[in-house]
């Protein structure tokens, strides 16, 4: 796969895999014609301040609308469900944790989709019957 395996968990013999789920392309693809607009109306005379602006500042400023992360949070959930499904396929006796992270937007983005109701969480295990 795309991911990068750094060994760990010696005493199981496992190992941590870290498998990628960018979120990046789904506003840069948007129908709407927002980023040629954007590219369209920035300034060029400064190429690492427009590509900065527009890579990272617009990102968060789109991420505070609502349609936009709505958007993006169910891009994300699809994309995760996606790499969890191969991942299961490729590995099926997989019994481990999966652990999500993330860096800067990326880190909200993770948060938020663990706080709200995008994807149906499976039901927790009924306690055990008390002696």
């Amino acid at each position: 796969g795309g991911g990068t395996g750094v060994d760990g968990g010696a005493a199981r013999g496992g190992r941590v895999e870290f498998l990628p789920a960018e979120w990046h392309t789904c506003l840069r693809e948007e129908g709407d014609g927002t980023f040629a607009t954007l590219q369209s109306v920035t300034q060029r005379s400064v190429p690492f301040l427009r590509k900065l602006a527009n890579d990272v500042v617009m990102d968060v400023i789109f991420y505070q609308q609502d349609s936009h992360r709505r958007r993006m949070l169910s891009f994300v959930a699809s994309r995760l469900n996606d790499i969890v499904r191969r991942w299961r396929q490729h590995v099926p006796r997989f019994d481990g944790p999966i652990v999500l992270l993330g860096h800067s937007l990326g880190s909200l983005i993770c948060f938020d989709l663990l706080d709200t109701p995008l994807v149906a969480a499976a039901p927790a295990p009924a306690p055990p019957d008390a002696p």
